[in-house]
């Protein structure tokens, strides 16, 4: 493991700290996070369609929509059988909803899609093309969703000593998949490679239009930000980051 590879991992870690953390040391809003969650979902959008699925296509070729679909169908299962949302649909101003005592569920099941993430993160530093934006993707989504996830949490009365040391342990559960993935990836051949990067493009799809997509839809309380556009320009705006990320990288 390069320096390059241990520095992507410290900074999700800290970037994961972050996002958890901020809940503890103020009162804030399911509102709070939808312009961040917004931009993370055109990060990710911008990731999967400029980046992930073009570097997988060539070698993949009309095997492609294979591992796309297990990726997406990955998430859409977890979220569906074992997720318990960290942005509630029913929720009020601050994040109320009607089970909040499966705070634990929701926290185990964002664990295991953050092992997911450390997937995508080792498998695209192999190419590195890849390696800066998809690192981008991973952390403007990982720091809402933690901020979520420790809200949730807090709703769910978890004494602050366990949520920081909860938090701590997601914030380690990307890089551990990282670090898993990596040993298996290390010597992998172009095949290999490819194959997880579709997969986790497909993740990506899915975490982007079932978690983001919906949020902007039900966004319709003008008053609570400037503008009710202003959820679909940060949208845009992750989208754009990401292509002209791929610009510069030639």
């Amino acid at each position: 493991m390069n320096a390059g590879f241990f520095f992507y991992l410290v900074l999700i870690v800290l970037c994961s700290l972050a996002g958890g953390l901020t809940p503890l040391i103020g009162d804030w809003s399911r509102r709070s996070l939808l312009i961040p969650v917004s931009f993370s979902g055109g990060v990710l959008l911008g990731a999967t369609f400029f980046d992930m699925i073009p570097e997988s296509a060539p070698i993949l070729r009309d095997a492609l929509g294979w591992p796309l679909i297990a990726g997406f169908l990955t998430i859409f299962m977890l979220e569906r059988f074992v997720l318990v949302h960290p942005y509630p649909e029913h929720a009020g101003e601050h994040g109320h909803a009607h089970h909040i005592h499966l705070g634990l569920t929701a926290y185990l099941g964002l664990s295991f899609h953050s092992l997911l993430d450390g997937l995508a993160l080792s498998s695209s530093y192999q190419r590195p093309e890849l390696g800066g934006v998809v690192l981008l993707a991973v952390i403007f989504h990982k720091i809402p969703d933690a901020f979520a996830l420790a809200s949730l949490l807090l709703l769910d009365r978890w004494e602050r000593r366990s949520i920081v040391l909860a938090m701590l342990v997601f914030a380690c559960s990307t890089p551990l998949g990282a670090i898993v993935t990596w040993v298996f990836l290390r010597h992998a051949d172009d095949m290999v490679i490819a194959v997880s990067i579709a997969l986790s493009a497909g993740t990506f799809l899915a975490v982007a239009t079932s978690d983001v997509l919906p949020q902007i839809r039900r966004f319709n309380d003008a008053d609570s930000l400037p503008h009710p556009l202003w959820p679909l320009v940060a949208l845009f705006a992750g989208i754009a980051v990401t292509w002209f990320g791929r610009v510069i990288a030639g």
